[in-house]
């Protein structure tokens, strides 16, 4: 049996998806960067989830979900050059 995933569920995954799906770095260099705003844009998503495990209600996914957001925002993935899709930087 299969359930649709209720939107404010699926709004969540979005935003944790958006939190970890940054592009690659192009080189070494960038990716000592990259990782950092990675890591970052981990632990905003940790605690997001954190807040939502730690209420039993569930009420509080839509809050944390924009709590993401809004933390992500705040760290956009750039600072770094970008590897295109054939492994090279992007201008």
């Amino acid at each position: 049996m299969n359930a649709p995933i209720p939107e404010p569920i699926a709004d969540l995954l979005r935003a944790v998806t958006e939190a970890l799906d940054i592009p690659e770095p192009a080189t070494e260099d960038d990716a000592q960067i990259h990782n950092a705003i990675l890591a970052d844009r981990a632990m905003d998503a940790v605690v997001a989830l954190r807040g939502i495990l730690g209420d039993p209600t569930g009420l509080s996914v839509p809050w944390n979900a924009d709590y993401l957001r809004k933390m992500l925002a705040t760290k956009p993935p750039t600072g770094y050059r970008a590897a295109d899709s054939d492994g090279g930087a992007q201008s």
